[in-house]
């Protein structure tokens, strides 16, 4: 090759090999976001996740420069709002807001998932722990979690308790509870939730989101016996931990943001680091606190090791007590 084509040559190759970190300093500059971003939010309009996603959105909106669009796509237990986000391109203008269920319950429940949380999702950061809150209807007999596991003990399956369907959150967090105390509950699945049929002492007990059963238990439509958290709530300070009775107990819930798995990195750090200041506003805690969250805001690294203690935590319970859905 003669010497000034191979100069050219060299030349080329130089400038494709810096044209990646040409890329990620422009966008440290500020060249990203230039358009709208889109949120997915795998619930309808004024489920908890929406709710917290429309919260948290319009300051980052504001850090970010770029509105944050909210995308509904319900249904399927949160699968169809999954598939969309997993498909979507990993190029920084698509976030992801979903819960535990969705990432670390269905893929152990379900036969067949359109969607892999480790292969098609990267983690951003984990945005409020959500408490489920242990109901009974007023007019039932326990006043305590001991009285209820005591008879429950005293007469195997004949107590039963109503949740969102089969693989539903306050399904498996039933059945570990049931595990760890040596209980066998009936289960009643419900196409929605049981809360009604609850109140009405159609069927005596449920795990709720602290966001629906904190307001029902205030107003004395419900009474409350145990918490999911490892500790109790402030905003249920009289109701006990189900760990005080059943140590190591932990069922809490989660809401997160993760991105497509293609999304370069650095822009993972920045929606992190954004998220995690937005989660610092005193505005924003005081309004996850009023709905009976416990905001979070973490690492990219920490949510990681969560999103996977939390898929083999679950797996085993879905193992234990053969949940199974054939898709």
């Amino acid at each position: 090759m003669p010497p000034l084509h191979r100069r050219q040559a060299l030349l080329r190759l130089a400038a494709a090999a810096l044209a990646p970190s040409a890329f990620a300093a422009a966008r440290a500059q500020g060249k990203w976001p230039e358009k709208p971003i889109k949120l997915v939010v795998p619930f309808a309009a004024g489920v908890s996740p929406d709710v917290v996603a429309r919260i948290v959105s319009e300051p980052l909106g504001r850090a970010l420069g770029q509105p944050l669009v909210i995308d509904n796509r319900a249904g399927a237990s949160g699968i169809i709002g999954a598939e969309v986000a997993a498909k979507s391109p990993g190029d920084g203008y698509t976030l992801f807001m979903t819960v535990n269920s969705i990432m670390g319950i269905n893929p152990n429940v379900y036969t067949r998932l359109p969607y892999d949380t480790f292969r098609d999702f990267a983690p951003v950061t984990q945005v409020a722990l959500v408490p489920y809150v242990l109901v009974t209807g007023p007019q039932q007999p326990d006043r305590s979690l001991k009285d209820l596991l005591a008879r429950a003990k005293a007469n195997p399956g004949a107590v039963e308790y109503g949740s969102l369907g089969v693989g539903s959150g306050p399904h498996v967090v039933m059945e570990m509870m049931n595990n760890m105390a040596g209980v066998k509950m009936v289960h009643i699945p419900y196409k929605g939730s049981p809360l009604t049929d609850v109140m009405a002492g159609q069927v005596p007990l449920c795990f709720e989101p602290a966001t629906t059963a904190i307001p029902l238990v205030k107003s004395a439509k419900l009474r409350a016996l145990a918490i999911t958290s490892p500790g109790r709530s402030a905003a249920l300070p009289d109701t006990p931990a189900v760990a005080e009775l059943l140590p190591g107990y932990d069922g809490d819930g989660w809401q997160g943001f993760y991105v497509p798995a293609a999304t370069p990195k650095d822009i993972v750090a920045r929606f992190n680091a954004e998220i995690v200041k937005v989660l610092q506003l005193p505005e924003v805690r005081s309004k996850l606190v009023e709905l009976g969250l416990q905001p979070v805001g973490n690492s990219v690294e920490e949510f990681a090791r969560i999103s996977r203690s939390e898929y083999d935590k679950w797996s085993r319970i879905a193992k234990a007590n053969n949940i199974r859905i054939d898709t």
